[in-house]
């Protein structure tokens, strides 16, 4: 029988703690970058991948109904009873779209969580290599871990950088035949895996992306900005979450003022509130405080305006479908005749 290495028996005694407490053992320690320092880095690295950094849920998504119904129902093609019932293949995958901060991480980890299954993220520069072959090796690589530790949950972010076509002349061939071949090894394991490996790819350039790809998907869904009445939801929950009571603000007034934010603008304008009021003697949050952050906030609708209104034009040509519960509100961005982005 071998004899365990350190580094084995440092990860066993890491074994079930979060992140956090992982991050938390890293800052107190003061000696150099030698030793155990230098392996608990690569664990954390490690752990960081496999598990999401925060438990979510169902109920945590707020204004993405139809979406959440698919992956309830998706999830259910899991379980044995699907099995017996007649289903002989798990589904391969899903697509999501959208600008940054519209929810996609939040989602494939409450996926994982409610499915009961591991959890794999995956970077581009996790995929590409500089050397010829690496690209190959790489993705090969991951398939057979995650074909070992099935059934997980595979989250690729901004897949177009892993397997996007590069359509750009001579120069890109050799890039662009590592990318193909890697999209090889994908596209068969997705084909022929029956571990349980679900993959959620997102993406912000849906046409880079292959259409033998794109047919793996068992979905494809476009995560719009939030609508007024998800906003709402999304606002009282960020600031019950940073122990405020939302009935102490004028929550619809917040509403009106973030039209066109993400999610993640309203958590940023709403903890650079908190700052304000925390470096001026830690005073307690006021409404005015909030009213400023959001007023002073770029939200990502200006960021990303071209963006959003061709992933809009995607789903009303039915490439894909809509994630949000409500149809567009009042001042939505769509295309007209000619391309001209206009407001409504």
């Amino acid at each position: 029988m071998s004899v365990p290495s350190k580094r084995s028996l440092l990860a066993m005694d890491l074994e079930g703690m979060t992140v956090a407490e992982l991050k938390g053992i890293l800052r107190s320690l003061d000696q150099p970058l030698v030793g155990n320092k230098a392996e608990l880095i690569d664990r954390i690295d490690y752990i960081a991948r496999i598990m999401p950094e925060s438990v979510f849920q169902y109920d945590d998504i707020k204004g993405l109904d139809p979406l959440i119904k698919w992956f309830k129902m998706t999830g259910r093609l899991f379980t044995p009873e699907a099995a017996i019932y007649g289903f002989t293949r798990f589904p391969a995958g899903v697509l999501l779209t959208g600008v940054p901060g519209c929810g996609k991480s939040m989602v494939a980890k409450a996926i994982a969580n409610e499915w009961n299954m591991g959890f794999r993220r995956v970077h581009p520069d996790e995929l590409v290599g500089s050397c010829v072959g690496d690209n190959e090796t790489f993705m090969r690589d991951l398939v057979d871990d995650l074909a070992a530790r099935a059934p997980v949950v595979c989250f690729i972010d901004e897949a177009e950088k892993i397997l996007g076509q590069t359509r750009a002349g001579t120069q890109y061939r050799a890039a662009e035949s590592a990318r193909d071949s890697a999209e090889s090894i994908l596209l068969q394991f997705m084909e022929d895996d029956d571990s349980g490996v679900f993959f959620i790819f997102t993406s912000n350039d849906y046409d880079k992306l292959s259409p033998a790809l794109l047919d793996r998907f068992h979905g494809r869904f476009f995560i719009d900005l939030p609508s007024r009445s998800a906003r709402k939801d999304i606002i009282s929950s960020m600031l019950e979450i940073r122990q405020r009571n939302p009935s102490d603000y004028d929550i619809e007034m917040l509403v009106k003022i973030s039209d066109g934010f993400s999610g993640r603008d309203i958590r940023t304008a709403i903890d650079e509130a908190m700052k304000s009021a925390f470096f001026q003697d830690a005073r307690p949050l006021v409404e005015s405080d909030l009213v400023e952050a959001f007023s002073q906030a770029i939200p990502t609708s200006e960021i990303h305006l071209n963006q959003i209104a061709e992933m809009r034009e995607m789903v009303s040509q039915g490439k894909m479908r809509r994630a949000n519960s409500q149809e567009l509100e009042a001042g939505a961005l769509v295309v007209k005749d000619g391309g001209q982005i206009e407001w409504v």
